[in-house]
């Protein structure tokens, strides 16, 4: 469409508004142009937000824990045969954050943390330190072990790879893989044993520190899960115990976390 201006020029109609009516059905349509010398701000295109990525590390979690080898051997492994569904760890975990990498669905999740590792020896055995060397031994012919324990404590750092797919407007689902890094600051090994020469006698104790476990350590990680709820596998490529110092295992673990988030 066109109108003449005062100089008898032709221009064309700036369009604002389009409405189609078909089958007493409507269809409207609005186009605001610069040229018409403003602008108004509710019309435009918005451009599509993503949710804020959540860091999933900040929680409560508890699991099975085991040993295994080079092999992926879970029975008896150099000698330690443990007690798998009394062995477990938990952990506490603080002060994580996400940094976004690519439109807050991908990120790397980091903070800290504090474990327990508690594994449980069987068969009536127990570790020892001879001569600078860690071992396993078994219990005298008298001696009934009633718990037989070792507790590794560290305090863990994560480096995560994080994927929070949008899903309905949300990060509520998540999926995140790497390391996390440990640096043990406390080890025990406890025993609590019957006398079985002296019938009534009450359970005796014994304690020992060290048992030469690595004071750095380093385990795999993979969790995932829903909203506050997820789960977690982790596998160490390295030994519990220094080189040449105690038996070459490596830890594993499965279990679930509570997020605080």
């Amino acid at each position: 469409m066109f109108e003449k201006n005062a100089s008898n020029d032709t221009v064309s109609y700036k369009q604002l508004f389009e409405g189609i009516y078909s089958d007493e059905k409507s269809y409207e349509k609005w186009t605001v142009q610069e040229a018409i010398g403003f602008d108004i701000p509710f019309l435009r295109k918005k451009k599509k937000k993503h949710p804020q990525m959540t860091p999933h590390w900040n929680g409560i979690g508890i699991g099975f824990a085991n040993i295994t080898d080079k092999s992926f051997n879970m029975t008896e492994v150099n000698g330690i045969s443990l007690d798998a569904g009394s062995s477990h760890e938990w952990f506490i975990n603080v002060c994580g954050k996400t940094l976004p990498l690519y439109q807050n669905n991908i990120g790397i999740t980091s903070g800290v943390g504090i474990s327990w590792l508690n594994l449980r020896l069987d068969k009536n055995t127990h570790l020892a330190n001879v001569n600078g060397v860690t071992g396993v031994y078994h219990a005298p012919d008298d001696i009934h072990y009633s718990l037989s324990r070792l507790m590794v404590t560290r305090i863990n750092i994560p480096l995560l790879f994080e994927w929070q797919p949008t899903i309905n407007g949300n990060h509520k689902a998540f999926l995140s893989a790497g390391v996390v890094g440990g640096v043990k600051i406390f080890s025990s090994y406890y025993i609590k044993y019957k006398d079985l020469t002296t019938p009534g006698k009450k359970d005796q104790t014994d304690k020992d520190r060290g048992l030469n476990t690595r004071p750095l350590h380093i385990d795999c990680m993979v969790q995932a899960g829903y909203g506050h709820f997820g789960v977690y596998a982790k596998y160490s490529p390295i030994s519990i115990f220094l080189s040449n110092k105690g038996p070459d295992v490596q830890a594993v673990s499965l279990g679930m976390i509570l997020y605080f988030n």
